[in-house]
């Protein structure tokens, strides 16, 4: 089945060409794989490969150090699509990385905890990240959406919830936030993500999947004029 949700169209139906990428073989001839360093929530490793041709080299990456067993991916990103009113809104976060010594807009999204499905996870992110409650799931997606794949194989899969801001629990949200989090909401109307975006790139960093996003609303609401 498919369906338009704010502008976005979604495909229920597997991939044929995925599933066949999926069991390709690896082209490369890997041996050596060693751990470089180990830490509490992030181990590095290297391992030698050979090209076909027969050149070879060393890939270094990044990697979780625990996944949940019975998950494919190690978290999940929320699209949240706020009804109140007549009005529907993203929400999204703007959260200070240390890593890039700036503040980012991002979706909201998190790890997935010991005995949680994706959609588990996704609904308790929501609640801690932004403070809203989703009253329900309209779509996830499957399989594994890499983040980084050049670098890392940490991963994720996308839930959309829908949240009714006139509920009583989502009319004055709070968020529950970690110590060491520093996280605020925004709210953007649906048809106006793009602009927003384009508004704020030179002040925040907007994150890879948050920019491509718009980009996509933005085109399917032009090509359905």
């Amino acid at each position: 089945s498919a369906s338009f949700i704010c502008g976005i169209y979604m495909n229920e139906a597997a991939s044929p060409v995925r599933e066949a990428a999926s069991k390709e073989i690896c082209p490369y001839t890997l041996w050596g794989e060693t751990v470089v360093f180990e830490g509490r929530w992030l181990r590095t490793k290297q391992v030698n490969f050979r090209t076909q041709d027969g050149k070879e080299g060393v890939w270094q990456s990044s990697h979780r150090p625990v996944k949940q067993p019975g998950v494919d991916v190690d978290g999940v990103d929320i699209v949240a699509i706020l009804k109140r009113k007549d009005k529907k809104f993203f929400i999204l976060i703007k959260q200070y990385r240390i890593p890039m010594r700036a503040w980012c807009l991002e979706f909201p999204a998190g790890m997935i905890d010991a005995n949680e499905d994706v959609e588990q996870a996704a609904i308790r992110e929501m609640k801690e990240e932004t403070g809203y409650t989703p009253q329900r799931v309209l779509h996830r997606s499957h399989g594994v959406q890499g983040l980084d794949p050049g670098l890392t194989d940490d991963s994720v899969q996308f839930v959309v919830v829908e949240v009714d801001g006139d509920a009583p629990e989502n009319r004055q949200p709070v968020q529950k936030l970690e110590s060491d989090e520093a996280i605020e909401v925004v709210l953007v109307e649906c048809d106006k993500l793009l602009e927003y975006v384009k508004s704020v790139e030179q002040s925040l960093h907007v994150e890879a999947m948050v920019y491509t996003f718009a980009m996509g609303t933005g085109l399917g609401a032009l090509m359905q004029k």
